[in-house]
């Protein structure tokens, strides 16, 4: 057996292996794969693509669970190809996929990190935002006289580090 959990995840479901498979096969470029991997497989676990699509009841339910902060498979993707721009975007997607179904999101400290020079520069609360459509987002962080209300925004949100 795999150590691999996405690999555990496709040999185990066969809905997940039938998509796969028929992207993999088919004659469409991995950028083409990517999004309509995003959007089958999103569909069929009822994951939520943007931030647009949680509801009220949504986090409510999120916050029985204890999550604070819920993700959607858009913003984990610019997460994942800001630490790892140059990565197969199927990849991306499914990696994405995999962790808002079981509620593992990647670290947004190690974009912070990366983005200020090191834990100690990251400052108190800073301002973060997507562009792109879908399989294309893009995690960008805002700077000093810059503004979230410029064009290609899609979302933006105000991270406050825990004290």
């Amino acid at each position: 057996m795999s150590n691999n959990p996405i690999d555990e995840w496709y040999g185990s479901d066969e809905k997940l292996k039938e998509i796969i498979d028929s992207l993999s096969f088919s004659n469409k470029s991995p950028e083409e794969q990517a999004r309509e991997a995003f959007y089958q497989i999103a569909n069929l676990y009822e994951l939520h693509k943007f931030p647009d699509d949680i509801t009220e009841d949504d986090y409510k339910t999120y916050e029985e669970e204890g999550i604070d902060d819920p993700r959607t498979v858009f913003e984990e993707i610019g997460i994942i190809r800001y630490l790892e721009p140059d990565d197969d975007p199927r990849g991306v997607v499914l990696f994405a996929l995999y962790n808002i179904k079981n509620r593992t999101y990647m670290n947004i400290d190690f974009c912070a990190e990366r983005h200020f020079g090191n834990e100690k520069q990251i400052p108190s609360s800073y301002m973060i935002y997507y562009t792109g459509t879908d399989v294309d987002s893009k995690l960008n962080f805002l700077e000093d006289g810059e503004t979230w209300t410029k064009p290609g925004v899609k979302y933006a949100f105000k991270i406050l580090k825990p004290s």
